[in-house]
């Protein structure tokens, strides 16, 4: 019996705890377990190690665990099915139950109570899901601001869906907390994000009340040709900003073109400001005040901009 598992296994590669207990001895699935010949998913349904179980495998998992007839898979569960940006922060999965359902969060599992409207749910291969534009109401309605603006920055800008059908998602809603707060959160969104460094700027500038610079800011030469594609630009007094994710530049062609860019920038010029994950999120303050200060000093002020 050395993968006994085999003829108990789903189309998808699950196996069911009801299914494995009417046909082998429990011992042997504990035996599986704990030589890590079969992972847990959710509670009482595994998959052998060896396979990678696809975003909708892993949502269909959610729903058979939570044992609630019509849930349905949302928030991150559906961001990731969808191909929407969501961190992978301590990774659990969501689902979307009747509001007279009542059920405790677990540990890899969370419940959602919140109305579902018509036009809110589509099936996948059998598997009910939130659409995109409610997907990302809900996350602007339960995720922590930077990584709900994110998501939206990004689902705006590859065009998977339009701003007005998450505005009007959240306008079903007709009050409450978290209408409020994805109200909010979709007021700081603006679809032309590149990374999610790039929006945690935007958020920390509007933050600090400072005037936004014009994100993905072409710079020509005087003979027409492109020099650069700014993150974040203030054209009039030609400073440029450039958030650099940890592996970005790494390569030595790419430190290569960067210098040379950087010295085209320079002799039209331009003053170019770097900043890492750690400036803008470890360090606000630091980063505010060296845009500030910078811009300020280009404007011939010498004060720092902002409240």
């Amino acid at each position: 019996m050395d993968e006994w598992w085999k003829p108990l296994l789903e189309p998808d590669g699950l196996l069911i705890r009801e299914r494995v207990l009417a046909e082998v001895d429990p011992d042997a699935l504990l035996v599986a377990l704990r030589s890590c010949r079969l992972r847990r998913v959710q509670r009482g349904i595994y998959m052998p190690r060896n396979i990678d179980a696809p975003p909708l495998t892993i949502a269909r998992a959610a729903i058979l665990s939570s044992a609630v007839p019509r849930a349905v898979a949302s928030h991150d569960t559906a961001a990731r099915i969808h191909g929407i940006a969501v961190p992978e922060t301590g990774r659990r999965e969501h689902v979307t139950v009747p509001g007279d359902v009542r059920k405790r969060d677990r540990r890899e599992l969370v419940f959602h109570n919140r109305a579902l409207e018509l036009g809110d749910v589509e099936v996948r291969q059998g598997i009910p899901v939130t659409t995109v534009p409610r997907t990302l109401a809900d996350l602007a309605a339960d995720r922590e601001r930077l990584s709900a603006v994110w998501a939206l920055d990004d689902a705006f800008r590859r065009g998977l869906c339009p701003p007005h059908r998450v505005e009007q998602a959240i306008a079903r809603w007709r009050g409450g907390t978290g209408c409020v707060r994805a109200k909010a959160v979709f007021a700081c969104s603006d679809g032309r994000a590149e990374s999610i460094l790039e929006t945690a700027a935007r958020l920390t500038l509007a933050d600090a009340g400072l005037p936004l610079p014009r994100t993905q800011f072409e710079v020509f030469g005087a003979d027409g040709r492109l020099i650069a594609r700014l993150d974040g630009a203030f054209p009039e007094e030609r400073v440029g900003l450039e958030f650099d994710g940890r592996s970005v530049h790494s390569a030595p062609e790419a430190l290569f073109r960067d210098r040379t860019r950087q010295n085209d920038l320079v002799e039209l010029g331009w003053v170019l400001l770097r900043f890492t994950w750690w400036d803008v999120v470890d360090q606000p303050k630091g980063f505010v005040e060296s845009v500030s200060r910078t811009v300020g000093a280009r404007r011939g002020t010498g004060v720092h901009l902002g409240r």
